[in-house]
């Protein structure tokens, strides 16, 4: 039976048992959230031992070389030491080469890393800080071309990355990288494929690399660029761009001002606004969508409905390091909460009838899913059904009569990407369409799902808000139960008036046999 060195602590792994479960029957508290290997939240190090190869699928060469691991998809073969993640492996030194202001609230940084970066133009990095503060950044830079990474950084009012970065980083000053992440970037192999574009603010930065890298991979499709402001100020690569459309004729650049002073080369009102409605056919179209979260997903569901395929849209939406924070205690904000019902939505769903089959289809294939089926582990299928239903009803029809937690808190533990998300959605939307929901009806349902992104989509776990307090996303607790119950591991019963010891997130309850020396069953529990 293999045994786990944690920290300097000696922990039993059952036959069969993975690492993050045997961590969490002894009272382990590792960070973790789809137990799937699809997040990497879980990752760790082996220093000591053999890793599976299963274990290390899907990692980096360079971290799968310098031993991690997903514990969540390890089930070790002998004994392993495991330590925790070293910074110096997950992010790398760079070195601030320039820093320039280039509009009263943007500036652009050349930054130099230690090693090589591979990257596409478009992809986003995290910089993270002395003291661990973290923020993202797209990459406006082209790797064919240019030497140095380039962010564009808007100052955020009370913003604490980026008020660091216009009064206190300068030149020469270090900073540490992680990335490159997003699929925001230009793919070669359609180099006759036309593009819209469309960014608001510094939304541009990525949208400015992927015109650059589409133009130096010789793109000879139309691109279509549009950047909107709310001052004429905010136009920062008004110049740079006029360059490029000097020098590319395939290029067509619309700067758009929507405030009240709009100069004479600007178009006046939103850049989405303005570029849908001269693009109202989008098919066969690569539509690129940056900036304000808002404008991002409006703008995804305008170019659905303009035809441009979901594979074809490239979002990068610009959340705030407070996004998804809700300002309602218990998290019951949110765009959709004051949502009016939908007596047609619910009319066409035979009053509940016709959601109840979708549903039943749609989790029959979730559960089924290795992507998707894992974050609903220890909750049954009926179960899964049930919620959704209610949540649903009351959406469209204003009923009060679901009573769990909203988007926000139900899936603060998640860690999903917009990827994910998307794939979810196709999923649910397609089994609409196969118990004959109408087209435009699918689309009005997918509209709602898509005000709830910014409650789903994050890179790591948001703590849980109950009355305005934030909870803990992970830990153990104890407790004496008052009704008997049964141990979530071995499955032993537990009598009333028993202390047990229970997770904070999943509720799972571990008897004494369980997290007790000796609950491998070899007697020799933990070790120092």
């Amino acid at each position: 039976m293999p045994r786990l060195n944690y920290e300097g602590e000696w922990y039993d792994c059952r036959d069969g048992e993975s690492v993050i479960d045997a961590f969490l029957r002894q009272g382990v508290n590792v960070p973790f959230s789809c137990r799937n290997g699809i997040c990497h939240t879980c990752l760790l190090r082996c220093v000591g031992g053999q890793v599976p190869e299963k274990a290390q699928s899907g990692l980096r060469p360079t971290l799968r070389a310098h031993g991690y691991f997903l514990p969540c998809k390890c089930v070790p073969a002998g004994d392993m030491e495991i330590v925790p993640p070293r910074a110096a492996d997950l992010y790398t030194p760079a070195v601030v080469h320039k820093k320039e202001r280039v509009a009263p609230d943007i500036c652009r940084l050349l930054i130099e890393p230690a090693t090589p970066l591979y990257y596409h133009a478009g992809q986003f990095i995290n910089l993270r800080r002395h003291d661990g503060l973290i923020r993202s950044y797209s990459l406006a830079s082209a790797p064919q071309k240019d030497y140095f990474l380039e962010l564009h950084v808007k100052r955020v009012f009370r913003g604490a990355m980026s008020s660091w970065i216009f009064d206190e980083l300068a030149a020469d000053d270090e900073v540490e990288l992680q990335g490159p992440e997003g699929t925001c970037y230009y793919a070669p192999s359609a180099k006759d494929q036309p593009m819209l574009l469309v960014g608001t603010g510094t939304g541009l930065a990525p949208l400015y690399g992927v015109v650059r890298d589409a133009l130096l991979n010789g793109h000879t499709g139309p691109i279509h660029l549009y950047h909107g402001v709310r001052h004429a100020s905010g136009l920062y690569l008004h110049h740079p761009l006029l360059a490029l459309l000097v020098a590319h004729r395939n290029l067509r650049y619309v700067p758009c001002v929507s405030g009240p002073q709009v100069p004479p080369f600007a178009v006046a009102g939103r850049a989405d606004a303005i570029a849908f409605r001269s693009h109202a056919g989008l098919s066969n179209w690569a539509v690129y969508l940056a900036g304000l979260p808002a404008m991002v997903w409006a703008g995804v569901e305008l170019a659905r409905k303009a035809g441009a395929t979901d594979a074809a849209i490239h979002a990068d939406p610009f959340e705030s390091a407070t996004a998804g924070i809700p300002t309602a205690p218990g998290g019951r904000g949110g765009r959709n909460s004051d949502r009016a019902p939908d007596a047609e939505m619910w009319a066409a769903l035979d009053a509940g009838e016709r959601l109840m089959s979708i549903l039943v289809d749609f989790y029959t294939r979730v559960y089924a899913d290795p992507r998707l089926s894992s974050f609903f582990h220890g909750v049954t299928m009926q179960r899964s059904i049930e919620k959704q239903y209610l949540f649903l009803r009351q959406i469209f029809t204003g009923e009060r009569i679901y009573l769990g937690d909203r988007p926000r808190n139900a899936h603060h533990w998640m860690v999903i990407s917009d990827e994910l998300f998307d794939y979810r959605e196709a999923l649910l939307m397609e089994c609409a369409r196969r118990h004959g929901l109408a087209e435009r009806l699918v689309q009005r349902w997918r509209g709602m799902e898509e005000g709830f992104r910014r409650d789903i989509v994050k890179t790591a776990p948001w703590n849980r808000m109950l009355d305005g307090v934030a909870l803990p996303v992970d830990g153990f607790g104890e407790t004496l139960i008052e009704v008997g119950s049964l141990c979530d591991s071995c499955g032993g019963e537990i009598p009333p008036g028993t202390k047990v010891r229970y997770h904070l997130r999943l509720g799972s309850l571990h008897c004494e046999a369980c997290h007790a020396p000796g609950a491998g069953g070899d007697g020799r529990g933990r070790e120092t």
